[in-house]
């Protein structure tokens, strides 16, 4: 196996690890963690995706510009994940008021998201993440 694969299989198995954790955070009524980590494992998927071809994208946290690409920032993106760009930018809309309360209009994150917000978060995360298996099976 080259570097670049087993490179890439260590994110997609972290965002499996990660998937797992939001599905645990969400017995523990812990929604908005739930809601940041469904996040993060679709994040660390796509991530896999970049890691076998070779591009370095760390540094960016959005799942729309990682899947739609940007041209400015030098971002290819990804097509096999493009029907799931609507989806991915709700995943976005968690990324940080989830976790800081400077970003919602009153109270805190774990007032503010419920069960249903996480469960859906973990059900786009766990589409970004068939869709990224299915890649590697393909490559």
């Amino acid at each position: 196996m080259d570097k670049r694969r087993f490179e890439a299989e260590r994110w997609l198995n972290q965002a499996e690890e990660d998937l797992a954790t939001a599905r645990d955070l969400i017995e523990k009524r812990r929604f908005n963690w739930a809601c940041f980590v469904a996040q993060q494992a679709a994040e660390k998927a796509i991530k896999a995706i970049y890691q076998a071809q070779a591009e370095i994208v760390e540094w960016v946290h959005s799942l729309a510009i990682l899947i739609k690409g940007d041209s400015k920032q030098n971002i290819k993106g990804i097509p096999v994940l493009a029907e799931l760009y609507d989806e991915a930018r709700e995943l976005d809309k968690v990324y940080i008021p989830s976790r800081y309360p400077n970003a919602l209009p009153h109270g805190i994150p774990s007032q503010f998201y419920s069960k249903e917000d996480g469960e859906k978060c973990i059900r786009v995360a766990e589409k970004i993440i068939k869709k990224a298996k299915t890649f590697f099976k393909n490559m």
